[in-house]
C-alpha cells in the first residue's frame, strides 16, 4: 500500500512501506540504492517511488505518495501480452510489480497460440493483475479449440473487476456423403442388327468389334431400355425386315448406361468467437452430406456439423479458458468470467 499523498510522512510509514528493519539512515533510502530500486532502461513500467532523489537532498516529504513497486498500466488496447516484455530486466528482480488494464480497454490474442495477457515464467517479487477492461482470447478455426485469455507460470494475484474471456470453439465438419447417378457412353452407328425370325419373337444380335450381344426380343422391346450382363443399354432406331425370313439393317444408335457412385464432401465448420472475430455459420456440404456445424460464443463449444450418408459429422472444438494456470493464481472475480479454467 502506498504512502499516503497527503499529510505527514514519518519514518514508520517509510519502513513499513519498503519492508525496513534496524537502523537506516537517509542515505539508505536513495532511488538506485539497496531499498528504493531504480528501474532497467528497458523496464516500461513506472516507478511508484520516482519522486524519491537519487541523490542530494533528501527528506521525508520526497517519500509521500511512493510505493515499492514498478506498474505499466494499459490505457489503450494492445495484443499478444508478456508480463517479461512490459519489465524487461526487472522483471526477474525480487520487487513488487503491477499490472493494470484501464477501464474500455481491451487486450486480445491474435491466435490460439497465444494469450491476451501471459505472465510468464522468469517472474521475481510479488505481481500484481488488476483487469478494470477487457481480456479475450483468440477464436478457434472450423472443427479446432478456440484460445486462452490469461495464463500464468509464476505466483501471481489477479483481480477481475472486468471481463476475461476464452475464445470460442470452432464448429465440427459435416459428414461426407454420396450420390448414385448414370453414366451413358454412345456407340452410334457401330451396330449392326441382324435378326431371324422364329414366330412370334425375333432373335437379334448386336455387333461390335466382332462381339456379338444376342438376346430373344420382339421389335418393339427394342425400341427402349435392355439389361444384358448386368449393364443396362438403351436402344433406337427402326426395327425392320430385311425379307421374309432373314435381313440385315444398321441401328441408328445403342447406348451402355453405367450406375456411378459419386462422393460428396461435408460441409466446412464455422469460426468460434474470438478476439476481433465474431462467430461462424457451418457450410452446407455437398449432396447427402452433413452440413458444419457453428461456432461458439466466447467460453462455449463450437456445435457438431450433421451427419452425412456416408459418414457421421465430427465435433465442434472446446472452447478456450479464461484462466490457465490456475495453481499459481489466486483469482478475485468481480467482473465476468466466460470459459473454463486449467
Amino acid at each position: 500500500m502506498a504512502i499516503a499523498s497527503t499529510g505527514a510522512v514519518s519514518a514508520s510509514d517509510i519502513r513499513t512501506e519498503y519492508g525496513l528493519s534496524g537502523a537506516v539512515s537517509f542515505s539508505d533510502l536513495y532511488r538506485g540504492g539497496t531499498h528504493v530500486r531504480a528501474k532497467a532502461a528497458n523496464n516500461n513500467g513506472t516507478n511508484l517511488a520516482s519522486s524519491v532523489p537519487t541523490s542530494g537532498a533528501i527528506t521525508f516529504g520526497n517519500f509521500r505518495g511512493t510505493a515499492k513497486g514498478f506498474r505499466y498500466t494499459f490505457t489503450a488496447g494492445a495484443t499478444d501480452q508478456n508480463a517479461s516484455a512490459l519489465f524487461g530486466s526487472d522483471y526477474g528482480v525480487n520487487y513488487p510489480k503491477e499490472i493494470v488494464i484501464d477501464s474500455g480497454v481491451e487486450l486480445g490474442a491474435t491466435s490460439t497460440s497465444e494469450e491476451a495477457l501471459e505472465i510468464d515464467s522468469g517472474g521475481a517479487g510479488t505481481i500484481t493483475v488488476t483487469n478494470n477492461g477487457t481480456l479475450s482470447g483468440a477464436g478457434g478455426a472450423a472443427g479446432a479449440d478456440g484460445g486462452d485469455a490469461f495464463e500464468a507460470a509464476v505466483t501471481c494475484t489477479f483481480v477481475n473487476n472486468g471481463t476475461v474471456r476464452a475464445g470460442g470453439g470452432g464448429g465440427g465438419v459435416g459428414g461426407d456423403g454420396s450420390y448414385t447417378s448414370q453414366s451413358e457412353a454412345s456407340y452410334c452407328n457401330l451396330y449392326t442388327v441382324n435378326s431371324v425370325r422364329h414366330g412370334s419373337g425375333d432373335t437379334f444380335g448386336w455387333h461390335r468389334n466382332s462381339a456379338t450381344i444376342k438376346v430373344t426380343r420382339s421389335c418393339s422391346e427394342l425400341n427402349g431400355t435392355y439389361s444384358y450382363g448386368g449393364k443396362q443399354y438403351r436402344m433406337g432406331g427402326v426395327c425392320a425386315y430385311g425379307g421374309s425370313s432373314c435381313g440385315k439393317q444398321a441401328y441408328h444408335y445403342i447406348i451402355e448406361i453405367t450406375n456411378v457412385t459419386n462422393n460428396t464432401t461435408g460441409g466446412a465448420g464455422g469460426v468460434g468467437t474470438g478476439y476481433n472475430q465474431s462467430s461462424g455459420t457451418g457450410v452446407a456440404g455437398g449432396t447427402n452430406a452433413g452440413t458444419g456445424g457453428d461456432g461458439g460464443g466466447y467460453g462455449a463449444s463450437g456445435t457438431t456439423g450433421t451427419n452425412g450418408t456416408s459418414t457421421n459429422g465430427s465435433g465442434g472444438g472446446a472452447a478456450g479458458k479464461y484462466l490457465r494456470g490456475s495453481s499459481f493464481v489466486t483469482f478475485t472475480n468481480n467482473g465476468t468470467a466466460q470459459g473454463g479454467t486449467a
